[in-house]
């Protein structure tokens, strides 16, 4: 199975095929070609697609038909490959993928490759020789190790997909990232809420993550994820139905009403919080405890 840093970037892509965009453009400092929108594309690199031939992500970005045209036109393709060790062989794969995918799909392509350190980027990205010296492919990189986690927030929250990937990479605790970290989140999209939230859980330092959310019930955020919604519906939940049991409770035992062992183990095991609101007003008339249940 790959590792997590590997699959990583690439399921951020699958749900978030711009961020290939906005990577291209931060590493080149260069603009692509206008377009309506981008979508993932197979990495098949040939018609027989076998898998040392497959690249791991392929986005494309496409316009709108044009006159006399049935299907949308490609504008630019960008493959994006982890690569986590030194692979001379990468040095042979990388241009077919790029030559082959270009004539499949008939549009330029560019190659975009995420390492774990500076040093293993700076291998990638030396230019590749296609032979004698004519034509060379220039690799560009993008090191994890040199993608510091953001800490200002309004730039979490215009490309939310960097501040979490950089955040989780590093496995940050710094209250900066942190900070930056709640508007890139709460700027997710609700489809994307659960991946991103597995993502952070399962990679954040404990003290981060209750950090999160501590700080997310304290304020006044509108929850879009699951990762930081869930856990203050939770809370929030929990601390009302509590109250309500307490009240029965008390509102009885305050009437002087006995409050049998039966009766104070269904109150206190019940976690449905309307039936504990009908149960509250009720206390207030019944002659008997047993009577709550009626």
């Amino acid at each position: 199975m790959p590792p997590f840093e590997h699959e990583f970037p690439l399921d951020l892509i699958r749900h978030a095929p711009d961020l290939a965009v906005h990577l291209y453009e931060r590493v080149s400092h260069a603009r692509l070609p206008e377009y309506a929108w981008a979508r993932c594309e197979s990495g098949d690199a040939t018609t027989s697609s076998p898998s040392e031939l497959r690249a791991d992500s392929v986005v494309l970005l496409e316009s709108p038909a044009t006159e006399g045209e049935e299907k949308p036109v490609a504008v630019q393709g960008i493959i994006v490959e982890p690569q986590n060790d030194y692979d001379r062989r990468k040095r042979f794969s990388w241009p077919t993928y790029v030559a082959n995918l270009r004539c499949r799909l008939e549009c330029p392509f560019v190659l975009i490759v995420f390492t774990p350190t500076d040093a293993l980027a700076k291998w990638s990205a030396q230019p590749i020789d296609l032979g004698g010296g004519y034509m060379v492919q220039r690799p560009l990189t993008v090191s994890l190790e040199a993608l510091q986690p953001v800490t200002n927030p309004e730039e979490a929250a215009a490309c939310p997909e960097v501040a979490v990937l950089a955040a989780v990479l590093h496995k940050t605790d710094d209250q900066e990232a942190l900070d930056a970290l709640i508007p890139a989140l709460v700027a997710i999209d609700d489809n994307a809420s659960n991946l991103y939230s597995d993502y952070v859980l399962q990679a954040l330092p404990t003290a981060a993550r209750m950090y999160l959310e501590e700080t997310m019930v304290t304020g006044t955020y509108e929850f879009k994820t699951e990762f930081i919604g869930r856990p203050y519906r939770q809370g929030k939940t929990e601390g009302e139905i509590e109250g309500k049991v307490d009240d029965v409770l008390m509102i009885l035992e305050a009437r002087g009403l006995t409050v049998s062992d039966a009766v104070r183990q269904q109150v206190t095991s019940c976690t449905d919080l309307e039936q504990l609101n009908t149960w509250v007003r009720r206390a207030v008339t019944v002659t008997r405890a047993d009577d709550l249940f009626a």
